[in-house]
């Protein structure tokens, strides 16, 4: 989970530092820049992996109620065991 926050600020970092050097920006500059390009796309990994872990959720838990209404339903429309009370005893032939 911390990986993928430090990667987005990796990535943040080094985009931001590249895209300030080829601008031509002077190194002080540069460096601040990538420092907060790197805290900015850090943050916005973050989110993004918030984002997936809660449609990760969301589906395991459609799935699960899925399952449980199909189970229920089946339940329902099963014929009874052929011991229960509810279907008459065949006589012996």
């Amino acid at each position: 989970m911390q990986y993928f926050t430090l990667i987005g600020g990796f990535t943040g970092f080094v985009l931001t530092f590249l895209v300030s050097l080829l601008a031509g920006k002077n190194l002080e500059d540069t460096v601040f820049n990538a420092t907060i390009g790197c805290i900015v796309t850090a943050l916005l990994f973050r989110l993004f992996r918030l984002a997936m872990e809660y449609c990760a959720n969301q589906v395991v838990a459609e799935k699960a109620r899925l399952r449980d209404l199909e189970q229920a339903n089946a339940a329902e429309s099963s014929p009874p065991p052929e011991d229960s009370p509810e279907t008459p005893a065949q006589p012996a032939a």
